[in-house]
């Protein structure tokens, strides 16, 4: 077990899938996706499944502005924090947080702590960078024709770097704030500039996601052109390596590397890059955004990747990553093998700076709100994870919550539950359950809802390690709903109206997320004599399982008799009907979901289908007749006729080649009763014999022949 949680990074999320049982359902949350769709109130998130406590993390108070947009640690200790929304620059010094400096500009963007204790701030939209002293006294230290200092970094020489737009600038100011072009690009803005031991230049662009170096004999090049179209900011680490991360808004292409991470949801900033007065929206991209890591001459490692999340900063504390995310205001950590951890969550959007401060903390600024939080070493001794709502699809009845944890002495886990009919929780949710706290499982009392959420409390006492979380089950039951029969058929052909097939309405009928249990009607081969196929088309709701009854009665009968009861696993049934008289019958058809369900509870629906006819008795054919013509052709005659079936067919076989079609004397089969004549051309002598065969419309075949003798010549 891990002794302390650092930082994190990577992932958000999915949501639990019901699990489906004889009797009822199991909402299951497991795994990091998972996981990271719920609300982190102290806990971290493991990339291998694993809730736990979150390092302690402290609000710092005096920050008055909706955004911190740069945070910088100075020689001293002393955290520098760039304001918009009043613009200004605040100090903070052993948790205590000053107001420094304010200006009439909208927004200060970036700081820039100097080795002799001053600091410089960049401001929108005029392009202004003040210096200002220890006691708040400012002066114009250089105004630049570019709108926006996005960033600024200290070279080995003291010398300043600004990252610039626009205008797509890259300038070095000397000391009395004279600039200097060192590069100007296509793309409209520099976002971020940092400086490498050698005393390279790196700087990233919006637009097209570039990385530009600037060697120290002024040479530039281009280093690295990433997938996304927004390099947010780079970090330099002690062996000269860059780390880079992305915020672009829209897919700018194909992925190279494989998801780090499950969607969001949400869209972006109204382009932060270009409109910093502006509000931010707080919607997260509809894109991917990374982590890389570029060693330079020797390439480029795609570290993460994250889809509909922005990748805002950077933060080295020791031989971790700390990654600052929007719109769900995350920090993440990256962990040399690449796992990551959701470490801790704020109740703000973005996580858009963040700085290490002496003795191992971390400095974080957010937006919307604009606040300041301190990220601690350590593992603080009580947390929460409170889960998204789980949608049940139906109004349900909620029972055991139970949970896999892995404690020691000293750590402990509770969970409790709550309902509700809404999507998002509010004041019409019910109360919460009392605490659960054998992992084993107990029931809870909280009323039926279609909605369910759990809050898990993990809590340590003394110096021991966290307990784990690894996942949570809540069994369900929703409130029964009637089995649906849609179509009922014989020998593939309907028994059922149009109104009929289908059921309930379809909003009704709309089965719940984990699908239902549904029987596809199909046409079965004969296997004889009278053999029908009835087979039917069902459905339930609730994904219970079925039962099936069928009956059946004479149309003039008035009890229904008995086919076969409680089928389960056959969706079809094979009917010998020569077991019952010819006549017209009806279908009954009980779909009951019993099989799922108590006595009392069980319910089912029925169809009467038809009425159809049974009809094995095959058709006759009488009166042959044969005449001879004065041509020395025949004419043969007679007629087919059926009791309760119309004629379909009627054929006719001389000395038994092949059958021939013969047609009734008024040209359409339509009755029960049909006269026919066929011609036969004139005969050879001897004896020939004509077999006239007439199948009925229910498939039965009834024959007779007419024996015509033709006498030699001269006899």
């Amino acid at each position: 077990m891990r002794k302390t949680i650092v930082l994190l990074a990577a992932a958000l999320l999915c949501a639990g899938l019901p699990a489906l049982g004889d009797i009822g359902k199991t909402w299951t949350t497991s795994g990091a996706r998972e996981f990271a769709e719920g609300k982190l109130e102290g806990v971290s998130v493991e990339s291998t499944g694993e809730v736990e406590l979150a390092p302690e993390t402290q609000k710092l108070e005096g920050l008055e502005a909706e955004y911190v947009w740069d945070v910088e640690t100075g020689p001293d200790g002393t955290a520098y924090v760039a304001t918009g929304s009043p613009a200004a620059v605040y100090t903070v010094r052993e948790g205590k947080v000053e107001r420094l400096f304010s200006t009439e500009e909208k927004q200060v963007l970036s700081v820039l702590p100097l080795p002799d204790g001053t600091v410089l701030a960049g401001t929108a939209p005029q392009g202004i960078i003040f210096r200002i002293g220890r006691h708040g006294k400012a002066t114009v230290f250089a105004d630049l024709e570019d709108q926006y200092i996005w960033e600024m970094a200290l070279g080995r020489h003291n010398e300043v770097y600004c990252a610039t737009g626009p205008n797509g600038r890259l300038l070095e100011l000397a000391p009395d704030g004279s600039a200097k072009e060192l590069l100007k690009v296509k793309q409209k803005n520099f976002t971020c500039v940092a400086v490498g031991k050698d005393g390279t230049l790196y700087a990233g662009t919006d637009t097209d996601g570039y990385i530009y170096s600037i060697a120290p004999n002024g040479r530039a090049s281009l280093l690295y052109d990433a997938d996304e179209t927004e390099v947010h900011q780079i970090l330099v680490d002690g062996e000269g390596a860059l780390y880079a991360c992305t915020a672009q808004s829209e897919p700018s292409g194909p992925s190279s590397g494989p998801p780090s991470g499950p969607p969001r949801n949400a869209k972006p900033p109204s382009e932060p890059t270009s409109e910093p007065a502006g509000p931010l929206s707080v919607h997260g991209p509809g894109a991917y955004n990374s982590v890389y890591r570029i060693v330079p001459d020797k390439g480029a490692f795609l570290v993460a990747r994250f889809d509909k999340t922005f990748m805002f900063s950077l933060a080295p504390v020791g031989d971790r990553l700390l990654v600052g995310t929007g719109t769900d205001g995350r920090v993440l950590s990256l962990r040399p093998e690449m796992q990551y951890t959701i470490l801790t969550q704020f109740d703000a959007a973005f996580v858009w700076a963040m700085a290490p401060l002496p003795g191992g903390d971390v400095i974080a600024g957010t937006c919307h709100p604009g606040s300041l939080r301190l990220v601690k070493a350590g593992c603080r001794d009580t947390g929460t994870y409170v889960s998204k709502p789980f949608d049940a699809s139906y109004l349900s009845r909620w029972g055991t919550v139970r949970w896999t944890q892995k404690t020691g002495a000293g750590q402990s886990i509770r969970v409790k539950l709550r309902s509700g009919n809404s999507a998002e929780p509010d004041e019409r949710y019910s109360d919460w359950s009392e605490w659960v706290t054998d992992p084993a499982g107990q029931a809870v009392n909280v009323p039926m809802g279609r909605f369910a959420q759990f809050e898990a409390e993990l809590s340590r006492r003394g110096r021991t390690d966290s307990p784990l979380l690894l996942n949570v089950d809540v069994s369900y039951r929703q409130a029964n709903r009637r089995p649906v029969i849609e179509d009922v058929a014989l020998d593939g052909t309907s028994l059922l109206g149009k109104e009929e097939r289908g059921g309930r309405p379809s909003a009704e009928r709309t089965p719940p997320r984990g699908g239902t249990q549904q029987a596809a009607a199909q046409k079965a081969p004969p296997s004889g004599p009278g053999a029908k196929t009835i087979a039917w088309k069902a459905a339930d709701p609730n994904d219970d399982d079925l039962s099936f009854s069928l009956y059946y009665r004479g149309v003039h009968e008035a009890e229904w008799k008995k086919l076969k009861e409680d089928l389960r696993d056959d969706t079809s049934y094979a009917w010998d009907t020569v077991r019952v008289p010819d006549g017209y019958y009806l279908l009954r058809l009980i779909a009951s979901d019993i099989p799922s369900r108590t006595k009392e509870d069980a319910l089912a629906e029925e169809k009467v289908a038809g009425p159809f006819l049974v009809d094995n008795t095959p058709p006759t054919v009488v009166d042959l007749l044969s005449v001879r013509r004065p041509d020395g052709s025949y004419e043969l005659t007679g007629i087919a006729r059926d009791t309760l079936s119309s004629i379909a067919k009627i054929e006719v076989s001389h000395n038994g080649e092949d059958w021939r079609t013969v047609f009734p004397t008024d040209g359409i089969l339509d009755s029960p009763r049909e006269p026919f004549s066929y011609a036969a051309e004139a005969l050879p002598p001897g004896e020939h014999v004509f077999t006239f065969a007439a199948a009925d419309s229910s498939g039965n075949i009834g024959n007779a022949e007419v024996v015509v003798t033709v006498q030699p010549a001269g006899k």
